[in-house]
C-alpha cells in the first residue's frame, strides 16, 4: 500500500510543473484530478496503518485555511470564496501528505520528481516557440500557462536541480540535472517576463554559490555551460522578447509595473475599508471592480491575502511562510542556501504574482519543512549511537 502511494505522490509533484498542458472540461487540469485521487489514497494508507504526524507549519496551515473558510460568512461572493478555499483545503492537503511521506530518501525522489517535470514544461516551451504558438507577441510558454506563472514554475526547478546534480551518484544524472539549467534560462527568457527574468537571476546565484565548493575543472565547465546558455539565448529568443524584459529597469524607477501599481493603489483603498476582517477568500478582483471599472487580478500575494483575509488572514500568511524560512538556518550549509535561495525565487514570485494559491508554492513549503524534520532525525540517529 505504501508503495502505491508514493508512487502516486511522485506522479502528482511530477504533473505539478506542466499542470495546466493537459485539462479536463468540467474537471480541471490533470495534476487536479491525479491530486484528489492521490489523497483520497493517501489519507486512506495513513487512517489505515499509519501514525499522524504533524508539524507546526501544518498547524498554522490549518488555522489559515480555517480562517479562509470563515471568510465566506462575510465574503463579498460567496461562490468565489467557497472555490478558493476548496482549493486551500486540497493544497494543505498536499502539504501534509509530503511532509508525511517525505521525511526520509522518499524526499529526494520528490524533488526529482518536480525538475523532471519541469523538464517537461521548459521543453513544451520551446516547442511551442519553435512551431511559432506564442501565447501573446512574442511571449511564448507551455500550452494553458500564463508566461509569468510559467517562468516561476521553471526558476523554482534550478536550484533544486542544481543541488540534485552536484550531489549526483553517476555522470549521466548529474550531466541530466544541470543541463536543465540553461535550457530553462532559454525558455525563461522565451516567456518574456521581467519579474521571471529577475527571478531567474536570484536562482542563478544558487548555481554560482555552488560552484565555488567544486574543482576548477568543473567551475570551468560551469563558465562554458553559461556561456553557452548566453549564446543560445540571444540566438534563439526572439528580439522583441529581449527587448521587453531589458525594460525592467524603467518600469521600476517611474513606469506602473505593466498597470499593477493601479491594481495594488486600488488594493489598498479596499484593504483601508475592510482592514481586520478583509472582504472574502478570492474576492480581490471582484472587489477592486468598482474602483478600477473591470475585475483585475492582484499580482501581490501579500496584498491579495490583505485584501481578502484581512489583517487576521496576512497575519497567519506571514507566520505560515516564516516557519520553513526559520527551519532552514539549522541545516548545512549545502541545504541552508540551496532553501534560502529558494525562498527568495518564491518571495519575488509573491510580490508579482498571485502565488500565495499555487500547488508549487504549497510544495515549495512543504518540502522545506520534510527535509528540515529528515536533518533532524539524522542528527538524532547520530548522537544516540554507539561510540
Amino acid at each position: 500500500m505504501i508503495r502505491l502511494v508514493k508512487i502516486m505522490l511522485w506522479l502528482f509533484v511530477f504533473l505539478i510543473p506542466w499542470e495546466n498542458v493537459v485539462v479536463f472540461p468540467g474537471l480541471g487540469t490533470l495534476a487536479k484530478a491525479w491530486g484528489l485521487s492521490t489523497g483520497v489514497i493517501c489519507l486512506f494508507a495513513i487512517l489505515l496503518k499509519d501514525k499522524v504526524r504533524y508539524h507546526p507549519f501544518l498547524i498554522v496551515g490549518l488555522l489559515f485555511v480555517l480562517w479562509g473558510w470563515a471568510s465566506v460568512l462575510w465574503s463579498i461572493n460567496s461562490e468565489l470564496s467557497v472555490s478558493r478555499m476548496l482549493t486551500y483545503t486540497g493544497l494543505w492537503l498536499m502539504s501534509w501528505l509530503i511532509y508525511h511521506y517525505g521525511i526520509d530518501s522518499f524526499l529526494f525522489s520528490l524533488f526529482q520528481a518536480y525538475v523532471l517535470g519541469a523538464w517537461v514544461a521548459a521543453l513544451l516551451t520551446i516547442h511551442a516557440y519553435m512551431h511559432g504558438m506564442a501565447v501573446v507577441y512574442q511571449r511564448f510558454g507551455a500550452k494553458g500557462f500564463d508566461p509569468n506563472d510559467l517562468s516561476f514554475y521553471l526558476n523554482l526547478a534550478i536550484p533544486l536541480a542544481t543541488y540534485l546534480g552536484f550531489r549526483a551518484s553517476s555522470a549521466r544524472s548529474m550531466v541530466f540535472y544541470l543541463l536543465y539549467i540553461p535550457v530553462a534560462i532559454i525558455a525563461i527568457l522565451l516567456t518574456a517576463s521581467r519579474s521571471g527574468a529577475f527571478g531567474l537571476a536570484v536562482a542563478l546565484l544558487f548555481v554560482f554559490y555552488h560552484l565555488r565548493g567544486v574543482t576548477l575543472g568543473w567551475r570551468l565547465a560551469g563558465i562554458l555551460l553559461f556561456v553557452g546558455a548566453a549564446w543560445a539565448a540571444l540566438t534563439w529568443v526572439p528580439q522583441a522578447s529581449l527587448a521587453r524584459i531589458s525594460t525592467l529597469g524603467a518600469e521600476v524607477r517611474g513606469g506602473t509595473l505593466n498597470e499593477r501599481l493601479d491594481i495594488w493603489a486600488a488594493g489598498f483603498q479596499v484593504f483601508a475599508a475592510h482592514p481586520v476582517l478583509g472582504v472574502g477568500a478570492g474576492t480581490f478582483s471582484q472587489a477592486v471592480e468598482s474602483i478600477l471599472g473591470e475585475p483585475r487580478a492582484p499580482h501581490n500575494a501579500f496584498l491579495a491575502i490583505a485584501v481578502e483575509g484581512g489583517l487576521v488572514g496576512l497575519c497567519l500568511w506571514l507566520f505560515l511562510i516564516t516557519l520553513p524560512f526559520l527551519n532552514v538556518f539549522k541545516f548545512p550549509s549545502h541545504e541552508r542556501w540551496l532553501w534560502l535561495f529558494t525562498l527568495a525565487v518564491l518571495v519575488v514570485s509573491f510580490i508579482s504574482l498571485n502565488f500565495e494559491w499555487r500547488k508549487v508554492t504549497w510544495l515549495i513549503l512543504a518540502f522545506i519543512i520534510a527535509h528540515s524534520t529528515s536533518q533532524r532525525s539524522k542528527r538524532a540517529f547520530v548522537s544516540h549511537e554507539p561510540t
